[in-house]
């Protein structure tokens, strides 16, 4: 297949920055309120690159936003199970499939009901 300047396959030239111009673009990184890949896009960087400075920097940028929210549930019988008898959806993606004869009240705590 050839590779033309548009395709997904065409490669860009290797840039270099300089010392002072990765200080730089670290420094409005951490200023700013930008993810680590909203930043290289931005400012037109490689995405692997930004990570690789800000680790040689020793600052490894944190996820942003709220962090996912878990809960601990004992799987018993379940984890042999392969026969579903619902396929329960929340708003908020979460998917849970529900085995026969699975408990009520473990729906309940998976679901986050009253612990």
């Amino acid at each position: 297949m050839k590779e033309t300047p548009g395709s997904p396959l065409a490669r860009r030239p290797r840039r270099r920055f300089s010392p002072a111009q990765i200080h730089d673009y670290l420094s409005a990184f951490e200023r700013g309120s930008l993810t680590a890949a909203a930043f290289a896009r931005e400012h037109d960087l490689v995405y692997s690159v930004l990570l690789r400075w800000l680790q040689r920097r020793g600052r490894i940028p944190q996820r942003r936003g709220r962090p996912p929210k878990l809960r601990e549930v004992a799987l018993g019988s379940l984890l042999g199970a392969g026969r579903w008898a619902a396929e329960v959806v929340r708003p908020d993606g979460l998917t849970v499939r529900v085995a026969h004869d699975a408990p009520a009240a473990w729906l309940d705590l998976l679901l986050g009901g009253p612990c």
